[in-house]
């Protein structure tokens, strides 16, 4: 399957993230990843905000904006800078990564989705 006009950049992987849970204390929230199988791609997005994903296990390979990617291994923060498009894809199985960041700027508000053709 290929992305929006046809690139092959933003192409999603059959199988999303799982075991997503939300958690907030003392005005930060946190969203945690469980990612079960290698090569599954958590879709490019943005927010509106900075923030920090946490890899807490396993290896991705991340992209954010213009940079080229990177390859991340556990244990490792990575900062995110608000209004860059980002995606992560895991390298290994049962992958976990927490997205972090204060709880005022909007839970897991999305500025913008890179939206795909054909993916419910």
């Amino acid at each position: 399957m290929t992305g929006c006009n046809g690139c092959t950049s933003c192409e999603r992987a059959g199988i999303q993230p799982f075991g997503e849970e939300w958690h907030t204390a003392d005005g930060v929230f946190i969203k945690e990843m469980k990612i079960p199988l290698a090569g599954t791609v958590v879709p490019q997005h943005a927010h509106s905000y900075d923030h920090t994903s946490f890899l807490v296990r396993g290896s991705i390979i991340a992209e954010a904006g213009d940079a080229d990617p990177v390859r991340y291994d556990a244990p490792r923060a990575i900062f995110i800078p608000a209004l860059i498009k980002h995606r992560f894809t895991s390298l290994e199985d049962m992958t976990v990564i927490l997205c972090i960041h204060r709880e005022r700027d909007g839970g897991a508000a999305i500025h913008e989705e890179h939206q795909l053709e054909g993916v419910a």
